[in-house]
């Protein structure tokens, strides 16, 4: 049986649907401290178990060298990171989101004031 878990931006004019989430785990690095104002938790989804089931004409992307980044462009609300094959989609977009982190990644880049408080594996970069 697979899962499926919805979301929704800040205002609510977009909605996401992530069908078999792979993991839960944090990204570290200062781009996703910029981004989110902390470390991102994140949802790992394969490309194609992800998709928009509203507002996708609002979603913007801001290309970075790292990773493509996708936010929508009325409240500016964090939805995904393309990585590629795997989207990293914000865990916070997601009320029903029942998972434990299974990682953290970039850890030698988290803030100083930042202290991890599960015992998930911790990686000083990508693992």
């Amino acid at each position: 049986m697979s899962e499926t878990l919805t979301g929704t931006c800040l205002c609510g004019g977009v909605e996401l649907e992530v069908t078999d989430p792979q993991s839960l785990g944090y990204c570290h690095c200062s781009r996703c401290q910029h981004w989110v104002g902390s470390s991102l938790a994140g949802v790992v989804v394969a490309k194609e178990n992800f998709r928009f089931t509203k507002g996708q004409d609002l979603v913007k992307t801001y290309e970075s060298h790292l990773a493509p980044r996708n936010f929508c462009g009325n409240c500016g609300s964090s939805l995904y990171d393309d990585l590629g094959d795997v989207y990293f989609v914000s865990a916070g977009t997601m009320p029903d989101l029942d998972m434990k982190p299974s990682f953290h990644q970039l850890v030698a880049y988290k803030a100083k004031w930042h202290e991890i408080g599960d015992d998930a594996p911790q990686y000083a970069e990508l693992p």
